[in-house]
């Protein structure tokens, strides 16, 4: 596929930002020229603390997806959770409204809900659902992975199992949602938006989630799980395995992911990624 690292300057959030894109090529055949050819979109979120080369550096995306006509973008939300924050910079804002305008603007994007998607693992796992759950007219399908499911609950088990060394992450959370209290029942609360989405008469998003038995993370996503299948009657399907809160799972997941949004349709060896 053709690569491209892509620096922009974003109005919404008031500076440069980045993201890496992967755009459809026929290796070995010679160019011809398609003016008009749309293509459907994967939006790939990355984890706290990883930024918009994450995928294409520790994953197998590219090599899942070369020989279909698929645009990957890949961008930089820093460590924002996908939120316009309490203390900071209107993040779903960006992603939401701003972002796909400037990719149908620089690629031969399709802009239409059956051609987006939107998927991402842990801090990327709970933005994908929040974007399409908070925007179904918008994508036809989003992908969960290892997801801080509960932003509060995810501090707690991110602290109890030192998930991470920066300093300040239990700061960053309060800058972002304001507090536990402030999250809950709002537009950030996964479990409320689910709810609510599932009330109304309106195409709703294919959901497809994961989530390794040794992940730190595994109980919260155990709880969204059983909530969405007891109470709502989205196109749901959750899958767990052994493995942890690292990209070994991912990658595993991964190409199993794309097989159930359609966008990838070889079967053999998927869910194996030695295949390659």
């Amino acid at each position: 596929m053709a690569l491209i690292n892509c620096n922009f300057f974003s109005y919404t959030l008031g500076m440069d930002s980045s993201m890496t894109v992967l755009l459809p090529e026929k290796r070995q055949q010679p160019h011809v020229p398609n003016p008009d050819k749309k293509y459907p979109v994967l939006y790939l979120l990355h984890g706290h603390s990883d930024d918009h080369t994450s995928w294409l550096r520790k994953s197998l995306i590219e090599l899942l997806v070369r020989d279909y006509d698929i645009i990957v973008v890949m961008p930089n939300a820093h460590r924002s959770f996908y939120t316009d924050s309490k203390h900071g910079h209107r993040y779903f804002e960006f992603f939401s409204q701003e972002l796909p305008i400037v990719v149908s603007n620089f690629f031969p994007a399709s802009d239409k809900r059956e051609d987006n998607y939107v998927a991402g693992l842990s801090m990327g796992g709970y933005g994908a659902l929040k974007l399409a759950l908070n925007c179904p007219d918008r994508f036809a399908a989003a992908g969960c992975l290892s997801g801080a499911i509960s932003p509060s609950e995810a501090l707690e088990a991110a602290s109890r199992n030192s998930m991470f060394t920066v300093s300040d992450f239990e700061d960053n959370f309060y800058n972002v949602f304001g507090g536990k209290e402030e999250l809950a029942h709002t537009a950030n609360d996964l479990f409320h938006i689910a709810g609510e989405l599932d009330t109304k008469d309106v195409p709703k998003p294919i959901i497809y989630h994961s989530c390794g038995k040794s992940d730190p993370l595994y109980q919260t996503n155990i709880a969204f799980r059983d909530f969405m299948l007891k109470r709502t009657s989205f196109d749901y399907t959750f899958e767990e395995s052994d493995g942890g809160h690292d990209w070994a799972f991912w990658n595993r997941e991964l190409a199993v992911m794309l097989r159930k949004f359609g966008i990838v349709n070889d079967a053999k060896g998927l869910e194996d990624p030695s295949f390659l």
